[in-house]
């Protein structure tokens, strides 16, 4: 088992994306999930790109407003749990930090 490093912002993000890949890679049978995975994958990559350039108030305010836009289908999606859980954590991390 690997250990993951809960106060490393990317990594998180990074384990993050390839969580939600596996799932749509799963998801072949459900159309809707599938797409919504698809879209989520590229919206993430192109967060992560940018990241490590973000201030801790800047990478929640930006996963928060990509949360805004999630289906309401999809609100008790595993991905999306694992998603709240790592704003969640990136707050704890903020507010350790002041």
């Amino acid at each position: 088992m690997a250990f993951i490093d809960l106060s490393d912002p990317e990594e998180m993000l990074s384990l993050l994306i390839e969580y939600v890949e596996d799932e749509r890679s799963e998801s072949d049978s459900d159309k809707r999930r599938h797409a919504f995975l698809s879209g989520l994958v590229v919206t993430l990559l192109e967060l992560e790109q940018e990241f490590t350039a973000l201030s801790g108030t800047e990478r929640v305010e930006r996963l928060n407003k990509i949360i805004a836009e999630f289906d309401m289908e999809f609100e008790h999606d595993p991905v999306v749990e694992h998603f709240l859980a790592l704003v969640e954590e990136l707050e704890r991390i903020n507010s350790s930090k002041t």
